[in-house]
């Protein structure tokens, strides 16, 4: 980490500032590969190990957490690296064009091995990754060799920064691994100051009839409107299925579960069997940590459009722009911060 990190954390379990401790007398903008943080409040100390502060809230985390926190280390640290594609679906999926990213002070909530959080600085933004796992040590050449990317790990419903301090903040496809997704984005949307940007996507649930057919298509997909009452029920069916298939493999050992990941994965290749599984991406690498990714998280929820818009209005953000989707909803949100009311 650098200390141009500091004005940014907070502690995140009094919310005190914190202060390396002892005080550093290195030169500016130096990278600090060990140490400790102290927070002035409480006076806990909080570790910096391979130049990332380890800012987990007090007592140790429950089972599902920690089991959370080790599968997707397992995957991420597994994923064969930045795609071609990363750049194109990052643009799309947080709906902000590339001009938008320059200079701003952005927080990835969620980032994994760093997949999109590459491709947010690529765009000029000047970036806090954040992640529960130990994944997020891929980023540590790159964060060591750039002064624009920092390095924090802690829990999403504990984030261990300051309010208000990020001009954008996205979460792509991670709030529903939390305990509760509606907390986990009342806790990131709070860190955005009034006038910046929030953008998430989350696991879409088929729901009603009425919600199902007014969700957005992308394009070439369109056509799917003629059979939407079929997709609708083939969509509850599969989502059924996932559910009562995820009931085991969340309570198998994560190095079993990802053996047994391997023959799904090979289905991935088979003409329409390949819709039987939870990825059709090409590469095999990818299609395999795409699968173990939705069979391994002890959090998984599912929501709707018009809970997005409930969450993003209650935490005061206008809803912008809405993602489309294909075959299986994928809410996802860009709102912006509305100043609080002047009062004179």
């Amino acid at each position: 980490m650098r200390e141009s990190l500091l004005p940014l954390l907070a502690c995140p379990d009094c919310g005190g500032d914190l202060g390396l401790r002892p005080e550093r007398s290195a030169e500016p903008g130096a990278w600090i590969a060990a140490g400790k943080l102290s927070c002035g409040g409480c006076g806990r100390d909080f570790p910096i190990a391979q130049g990332i502060p380890r800012l987990y809230p007090k007592g140790s985390l429950e089972a599902a957490v920690q089991r959370t926190q080790k599968s997707f280390a397992w995957e991420w640290l597994r994923y064969p690296g930045s795609m071609p594609e990363d750049r194109p679906t990052f643009l799309e999926e947080t709906q902000l064009p590339e001009s938008e990213w320059t200079g701003k002070l952005t927080l990835d909530a969620g980032c994994g091995m760093g997949r999109y959080a590459r491709v947010a600085r690529s765009l000029g933004a000047r970036l806090v990754a954040f992640d529960l796992s130990d994944s997020i040590v891929r980023l540590v050449q790159q964060a060591a060799e750039d002064p624009d990317l920092h390095l924090v790990q802690g829990d999403l419903l504990h984030p261990p920064f300051k309010p208000a301090v990020f001009d954008v903040a996205y979460s792509q496809g991670v709030l529903h691994h939390t305990r509760s997704t509606s907390e986990a984005f009342a806790r990131v949307a709070a860190l955005v100051k009034p006038g910046g940007c929030a953008s998430i996507w989350v696991y879409g649930r088929p729901s009603s009839w009425a919600s199902f057919s007014t969700n957005p298509l992308r394009t070439g997909r369109t056509w799917l409107k003629s059979v939407l009452p079929l997709v609708w029920l083939i969509v509850w069916a599969r989502m059924l299925a996932s559910d009562g298939l995820r009931a085991l493999t969340t309570r198998l050992p994560v190095p079993v579960l990802y053996a047994l990941c391997y023959p799904i994965t090979c289905l991935g290749a088979v003409p329409l069997l390949k819709y039987l599984t939870f990825s059709v991406h090409p590469d095999f690498r990818v299609r395999l940590i795409e699968n173990f990714d939705w069979l391994a998280p002890p959090f998984q929820y599912k929501h709707t459009k018009e809970e997005l818009d409930a969450w993003f209005r209650a935490a005061g953000f206008e809803p912008l722009k809405r993602l489309a989707h294909g075959v299986v909803p994928k809410p996802g949100l860009l709102g912006r911060r509305q100043a609080p009311p002047r009062y004179h």
